[in-house]
């Protein structure tokens, strides 16, 4: 940051949205968890990024780059090579060359020896905006678009070089510098494109090469059906796995080094009719666990959750389908409530990222190690607060219950469609409502949706269509307004023509007050009356914190439906 804690205390005091005696508890409760404090209050959600952003530009006397206003292009940003952009953590996107003046973005606009660099890089004058670090790396993503077509490049070259040994009869192949290189370089293009997921997948005559991209999955190759036992090898050997088995499945794990980045990668072994696919599941090693502003939760939410969480037992659940970013947010809460004070166990399947201070256990089926064994197992260790990956069957939903009721603070996941839902899961559990109401403390539902690519955003009057597929897809939400304008992505370079650009959690919060107990505890409860009753406690639903985020331009209408539809 551009200037010291100590003057955005200040200016948070002189300004009047935080009392002295509220920062000094949150300095603390930051020091406590090693977090800067600015990254604390935007977490909490006392600050948000934006603000800041202003707060600091306006003490500095420095404008604030407003990404949609003054996007990066890529031929002004290439002025700057890569090396230097990032060191000096800044980006140039703009030059004047009748003013020989060039405008850059810079983190820390203050830094006289890098504005003393580029003036004489480019001997031009400098004029720095504040920019914030997401602006920057959205910047530096647009460097990577030549680095893609290098590897694209070098797979092109590999696939060739294996092709010809395929034609000539050599053996061999499927232990050679090139598929070794093939693969390796795969997973620098799966890293490169942030990819969640790999896919070697054999069919017939050929093995199709597969990745997911912000939760799309595209096609990427088409190899030779031979190649795929020499990639199914190399995965095997990185992740310890038998590669004499071939009938059975089989999961493991390997960290890999790419693009400055250490991956840790999740190896699941399937066989099937035309050979053995193999899923590769991609996770960032050295993970920074993520506030719940960064998740795209807004300040009320925030605060709801925030209070919710705080409570030394009971039971904090999240619910949404596969894929839709629950692991990510229990692993943001656990970062939120983790303490020197508090012992933290869990038990994973599997253990995706290391949690500082806490002790993770995955399960393991060989070991008799369940999510409900386990449980029973860590009980007897004095935990505060424990993680259960997620709760499939009714022994383990028994299991949490009885160990939300003898003060330990639970966090699991569900697989329900909505907050809601996550009662009627339990119900069907055989749990009895009392015990749920006695035990639960807040319900989040989640998706993920990709945000529209700035770089290619337009707006556009939206025609009568969508209100009338809103009102037969969504009828519950058929008197919703229609604004006047609407945004989509054109599709560009950038966002390899998707016209989208990353992604964004929407959340609905089901908070168990006293109210909702006494409905919780009705008999022949119904879905319908849970949502009733959090509609009037004011829960915002899933559709209505996309619909939001759709006006303000950060996804699509087009995004809603495919992510709502059921």
């Amino acid at each position: 940051m551009a200037i010291s804690d100590k003057t955005i205390k200040d200016l948070l005091i002189d300004e009047g949205g935080i009392t002295k005696a509220e920062l000094e508890e949150l300095e603390h409760e930051a020091l406590q968890k090693s977090i800067p404090l600015t990254r604390y209050l935007i977490s909490r959600g006392r600050l948000s990024q934006q603000h800041l952003n202003e707060l600091v530009g306006k003490f500095l006397h420095v404008p604030v780059f407003d990404l949609r206003a003054k996007p990066f292009r890529q031929e002004i940003i290439e002025l700057l090579p890569e090396h230097i952009a990032r060191t000096s953590k800044a980006a140039v996107f703009e030059k004047d060359l009748e003013k020989n003046l060039v405008r850059v973005a810079m983190e820390d606009p203050t830094d006289i020896d890098g504005l003393n660099y580029l003036k004489e890089y480019f001997n031009a004058e400098i004029e720095p905006y504040l920019a914030s670090s997401e602006d920057l790396q959205f910047a530096y993503r647009l460097y990577q678009k030549k680095t893609t077509e290098g590897i694209e490049f070098s797979i092109s070259e590999k696939i060739k070089e294996l092709n010809s040994k395929l034609k000539k009869g050599e053996s061999g192949i499927l232990e050679s510098v090139p598929l070794t290189q093939l693969f390796d370089t795969l997973m620098d293009y799966a890293g490169l494109l942030n990819a969640s997921d790999v896919y070697f997948q054999p069919e017939e005559h050929e093995v199709r090469i597969r990745f997911r991209v912000e939760g799309m999955v595209r096609d990427v190759l088409r190899l030779d059906k031979s190649i795929n036992d020499g990639l199914v090898t190399r995965a095997k050997t990185l992740s310890g796995l038998r590669i004499d088995e071939h009938f059975k499945p089989q999961d493991g794990r390997f960290r890999f080094h790419s693009n400055e980045i250490d991956l840790d990668i999740r190896v699941a072994v399937m066989p099937t009719f035309f050979g053995e696919k193999i899923t590769l599941r991609l996770l960032a090693g050295a993970k920074l666990f993520l506030s719940f502003a960064d998740l795209g939760m807004n300040q009320e939410t925030i605060a709801k959750l925030q209070a919710a969480i705080q409570k030394p037992y009971g039971m904090i659940l999240n619910t949404g389908p596969t894929g839709s970013g629950k692991t990510t947010t229990i692993y943001t809460i656990l970062s939120q409530i983790s303490t020197p004070e508090v012992h933290i166990t869990t038990i994973e399947d599997p253990v995706e990222y290391i949690i500082p201070s806490a002790s993770q256990t995955q399960v393991n089926l060989q070991a008799n190690i369940t999510f409900a064994s386990g449980l029973r197992a860590l009980l007897r260790h004095s935990p505060d607060i424990i993680l259960i990956g997620e709760t499939r069957d009714k022994e383990t939903a028994d299991v949490i219950i009885n160990a939300a009721l003898t003060g330990h603070l639970i966090v699991s996941t569900l697989h329900t469609n909505n907050a809601a839902g996550a009662i009627i899961r339990l119900i069907d559990f055989d749990i009895p409502t009392f015990l749920i109401s006695a035990t639960l403390n807040v319900v989040i539902g989640q998706r993920l949706v990709r945000k529209i690519c700035v770089n290619c955003i337009e707006s556009y009057v939206p025609p009568p269509t969508i209100a009338e597929r809103i009102a037969r897809e969504f009828p519950e939400n058929k008197k919703l307004k229609i604004p006047d304008r609407l945004y989509r992505g054109k599709g560009c370079s950038i966002c390899n023509k998707s016209g989208y650009s990353g992604r964004i959690g929407v959340f609905e919060l089901l908070i168990v007050d006293d109210v909702m107990r006494e409905i919780i505890n009705t008999p022949n409860l119904t879905l319908d009356q849970i949502q009733q009753a959090a509609r009037k406690q004011g829960m915002e639903s899933i559709f209505e914190a996309v619909w939001r985020e759709a006006e303000r331009g950060i996804t699509s209408v087009e995004e809603i439906f495919r992510v709502l539809r059921e």
